[in-house]
Parts: C-alpha cells; sequence; structure tokens
C-alpha cells in the first residue's frame, strides 16, 4: 500500500515519457518500430520503476514477510516503520538494492510485455473501461506466464536468507539442482490471479485519467 502510489507514477509517467522519445513532432512513429513501440516504450518505463521504488520495495516486503514466518524465535520487527528501519540500520543502502539486476530484469520485461501486448490488442477491444480491464488482465497474466521464474529468483536474492547465494547465477543453479525446473513457477497460482487484477484496473483507470486530463491539456504527442 505505501509504494502502489509512487509505484504507478512512475511506471506510467516512465511509458509516457518513453512513448515521447519514440514520438517525432508530428506524431509519427520516430523509429519505425510499428507494434515493438509499446514493448520498447514499456521496457524503459520497467527499469525506471525497477530503479527508483520496486527494488528497495520488494527486499523491505520480503525480508517482512520471512521474519513474520520464520520459525526459529519470535518476529524481529514489531511494524512496517520499525521493519525499515532495522532493514536500513542493518543492512544499509546496499543492502536495500540486494537482488537490483533481477528487479531490474523482471520488472522491465513484465512492464514491456503488459504495455506491448495491451497496446497490440485492437483499439475497439480496449475502448471503455471495461474493455480496457480485460485487455490489462490478460496482458498481465501472460507477463506472468513468461517471467514467473524471475520473480521467484528475485524474491530468493531478496529474502533473509539471500546470503545463502553468491549472485543471481549462484541462485539460479541452486534451485535447479535442488528443487528442479518446477521450483521456478512455486505460487504462480496466486502471483496470476493478484496481476491479472492489478493490471486490469490500472489500464483501465489510466485510460480514463488520460481522457479527463485531456480535457484541460494534450497528454499525448
Amino acid at each position: 500500500v505505501y509504494f502502489a502510489a509512487p509505484k504507478a507514477a512512475i511506471r506510467f509517467s516512465g511509458f509516457e515519457t518513453c512513448s515521447g522519445l519514440l514520438t517525432g513532432p508530428d506524431g509519427q512513429d520516430k523509429y519505425a518500430l510499428g507494434a515493438a513501440k509499446g514493448f520498447v516504450a514499456g521496457l524503459g518505463a520497467g527499469t525506471m520503476e525497477a530503479i527508483f521504488v520496486t527494488t528497495p520495495q520488494e527486499t523491505i516486503k520480503v525480508r517482512l514477510i520471512n521474519d513474520a514466518l520464520r520459525t526459529d524465535g519470535p518476529p524481529k520487527y514489531q511494524s512496517f516503520s520499525h521493519g525499515v528501519r532495522g532493514i536500513v540500520s542493518e543492512f544499509g543502502l546496499s543492502g536495500v538494492y540486494k537482488g537490483v539486476l533481477p528487479t531490474i530484469l523482471k520488472v522491465s520485461t513484465a512492464q514491456a510485455t503488459r504495455f506491448g501486448v495491451f497496446q497490440c490488442i485492437p483499439a475497439e477491444n480496449r475502448n471503455t473501461p471495461l474493455k480496457a480491464a480485460f485487455s490489462g488482465a490478460f496482458a498481465g497474466g501472460v507477463s506472468v506466464l513468461l517471467f514467473q521464474g524471475i520473480d521467484v529468483v528475485k524474491s530468493r536474492m531478496q529474502g533473509l536468507d539471500a546470503n545463502r547465494y553468491n549472485n543471481v547465477f549462484h541462485c539460479i543453479r541452486e534451485m535447479l539442482k535442488n528443487e528442479g525446473i518446477y521450483a521456478f513457477y512455486k505460487g504462480v497460482g496466486p502471483r496470476m490471479t493478484r496481476v491479472c487484477l492489478e493490471v486490469g484496473i490500472t489500464m483501465s483507470l489510466y485510460g480514463e485519467i488520460v481522457r479527463m486530463l485531456d480535457m484541460f491539456w494534450k497528454t499525448n504527442p
């Protein structure tokens, strides 16, 4: 909840910024990317989101969850604010950015897929809030199926047991060796439900907010 607003703000402002850079002064496709334009703009938006919000958010979230579920004693952190202070104090700023590479990879590819798939859907199938919600849910589902493994690796790298792994590739090798390929799809059901709902709602609201803002100034190039 604490990070939802800044995440959405950076994601959509980043997408608009990248889309503007890929669009010429007369609205033409500046680099002739065609359908790939949405994917490229989404890649840039996801990278910005991962660096500025998602990496510290996910590190704090995963460590708080792991701490609450620990079986070797009582939880170390009593509240969200106490957890944030404790994690930053114990691990430092670099510790909060543990797993930044898989997070950038996960968020950028996910947002590229979501924006790209969404914009590839014919405009007539996303021109109302309900249609946009269903189109966004579909795009979100595609991104989960493609990149669930990256999300699992990211969570392992940011958990309380992150010190078990030397780097991303060591984490992947250990998971394959000890748990098999299915380990990369643990929790896919709940995540599919959450992402489909999240992307459906945000895409629907985003379209309506842009239309409302266009009444006062033009938001699209």
